[in-house]
């Protein structure tokens, strides 16, 4: 296993009081495996992924267990957890254009890792950096290393910040929205070097979009999350053609689908809730067409539909393959 994170839960001070932002997340990623995360804006997405790095505020209260390759890396104090950010771990973050430094060159943000965690010398640093370059695809690499970010298309940003993460061969590579604001030419081009990066060296890659077309590209696996909670997680393939919770469907039916007409496409009503003012039961409830009484007042268990398919939803039952009303039914009489 190279990543276990168990029940992690953050709590940031909004208004002078604590608001919980992600609630009791657990997940796996393997080696060699793309996993992705999923959801709007505000569920939590890249607030998982600040929290695997404790790229947090001084004053987040962080709960839970993260274990990197089998050791418990959210115990770690801050000097050594600096050991492995950028070296074992890296991240590619949203905005290539706001996370390089305008004022040195492309190679000497390249070099600053190498620089940090490894013992090359100033020639062998360069070769490495003209190396990575051209990895990542990008031309004329001797003139490049000595331009500056904004000399640069966003598409040559984005390799750039993909060179950076990948110059300490990291195990664990964390990607936040890395296609945002990128046209489709150049993001199919991103995705395909990922792709090969990964299969190249088989690290785990996990991928935090709001695109199913991403995820449909290049996950093996998807995590769906709302409000701070994961509700549902399985293979893409079985998530796409099977999903069960209704946030899910709501995600999948709003997706234009080849050869098939349609006067208006799927959405889902309402936003997602402010984490001040989250309800006590399933959180997705209030846009739900499927909430019952129970949905309000208790947050279902995360349950097995089939193998490796699991969702947060009062519909199911452990093990219901079924349209969830006949679980549903069950579950009430039991309850009552």
């Amino acid at each position: 296993m190279l990543l276990n994170v168990n029940e992690l839960s953050l709590s940031l001070k909004r208004a002078g009081k604590y608001s919980k932002i992600l609630d009791q997340i657990s997940f796996q990623v393997e080696e060699g495996e793309t996993v992705g995360i999923v959801g709007e804006s505000g569920c939590g997405k890249s607030m998982t992924a600040l929290s695997l790095m404790r790229l947090l505020p001084e004053k987040a209260l962080l709960e839970g267990e993260v274990n990197f390759q089998g050791e418990k890396i959210s115990g770690y104090s801050k000097r050594k957890l600096e050991k492995i950010r950028g070296n074992q771990v890296s991240m590619i973050f949203q905005d290539p254009l706001t996370s390089l430094n305008p004022l040195h060159t492309v190679g000497t943000q390249i070099e600053e890792s190498l620089l940090l965690h490894t013992k090359m010398t100033k020639k062998e640093r360069r070769k490495r950096v003209l190396q990575l370059l051209n990895d990542v695809g990008l031309p004329r690499a001797e003139d490049l290393i000595d331009e500056y970010p904004h000399q640069l298309s966003g598409g040559m940003r984005q390799r750039i910040m993909i060179a950076i993460a990948m110059a300490c061969e990291p195990q664990l590579l964390i990607c936040d929205e890395p296609t945002t604001a990128l046209d489709v030419t150049v993001q199919a081009q991103i995705l395909e070097l990922m792709n090969k990066i990964k299969k190249e060296t088989q690290m785990g890659i996990i991928m935090i979009t709001h695109d199913m077309g991403v995820v449909a590209e290049v996950c093996d696996r998807v995590i769906v999350m709302y409000a701070g909670k994961i509700v549902e997680e399985g293979p893409v393939l079985e998530i796409f053609q099977n999903p069960k919770h209704p946030y899910t469907q709501g995600l999948l039916d709003s997706i234009p689908k080849l050869g098939q007409r349609k006067e208006k496409l799927g959405s889902i009503p309402g936003t997602v809730p402010a984490p001040e003012n989250m309800v006590v039961g399933c959180r997705f409830a209030d846009r739900c067409s499927h909430a019952m009484d129970i949905c309000r007042t208790v947050h279902p268990p995360m349950i097995g539909i089939k193998e490796n398919h699991q969702t947060a939803c009062w519909l199911y039952e452990e093990g219901d393959e079924k349209d969830g009303s006949i679980g549903s039914h069950k579950l009430e009489a039991a309850l009552h």
